[in-house]
């Protein structure tokens, strides 16, 4: 896979829950400078929203629906030539689908990040800072500045896996999409009353309640495949 092809890019929406876009960035690898740009989404955005990433209704009033850019007539075909980077990557892949607009491959460096380290907290901005990448007037929450953070971390996370595994950069990056592309292994649970234990614990202590975690119909495919896994564990 070509290094080339990496897009960096992040999205600002009017709400976590059926939210859509009001601001989007991204950048080709190794460029100076990022692509930024504002909508009036057709729903309000949420106060919780604008609690986190601080953009209002006032900041987009006179800013065009996306359906009527040049970037929403552009991007399509920029994605088929490109691997799109984001972290937490199904929330920004689903929010340029509810736009209308497909993404053919992608990395999530959430999920590489999960994969590789065993750390208490993933996030972005908090991978920035345990590893001492500096970002110079990069705003959190701001999908220009997490732009610009996410390529720095990405870059971290790129070349720490080249060093360990002695690969060459497209192996690393082929690898990457294939960690996006399965369900995560879990290694704690979040809530109940096992919470905070991890997964090898509670098949040894409690395994009927691994079971019961097996009912639960309404998680996503990570737990469920997490939950399947022990189970074979505990079966075979």
């Amino acid at each position: 896979m070509n290094p080339e092809s990496l897009l960096f890019l992040d999205t600002e929406t009017t709400g976590l829950e059926h939210g859509r876009l009001i601001q989007i960035a991204f950048k080709r690898r190794g460029d100076a400078t990022t692509f930024v740009e504002y909508y009036k989404a057709p729903v309000p955005i949420e106060f919780e929203a604008m609690g986190v990433h601080h953009i209002t209704e006032a900041m987009v009033a006179d800013k065009p629906p996306f359906a009527e850019t040049e970037t929403f007539a552009t991007l399509p075909a920029t994605l088929a030539s490109s691997i799109l980077v984001a972290h937490n990557a199904a929330y920004d892949v689903g929010i340029l689908k509810t736009e209308g607009i497909e993404t053919p491959l992608h990395i999530c460096t959430y999920k590489v990040a999960y994969r590789l380290y065993d750390l208490p907290n993933h996030k972005l901005q908090t991978l920035r800072y345990r590893w001492g990448i500096e970002v110079p007037n990069a705003v959190a929450h701001d999908a220009a500045g997490d732009v610009d953070v996410l390529e720095k971390v990405f870059d971290y996370i790129l070349a720490d896996y080249i060093q360990k595994n002695n690969c060459a950069e497209s192996e690393a990056i082929a690898e990457f999409v294939r960690i996006t592309q399965e369900p995560a292994l879990l290694r704690r649970l979040s809530f109940g009353k096992n919470r905070g234990m991890t997964f090898d614990e509670i098949l040894e202590k409690d395994p009927e309640y691994l079971r019961w975690l097996s009912t639960l119909a309404d998680k996503d495919d990570d737990f469920k495949h997490t939950v399947r896994h022990y189970l074979n564990k505990l079966n075979a």
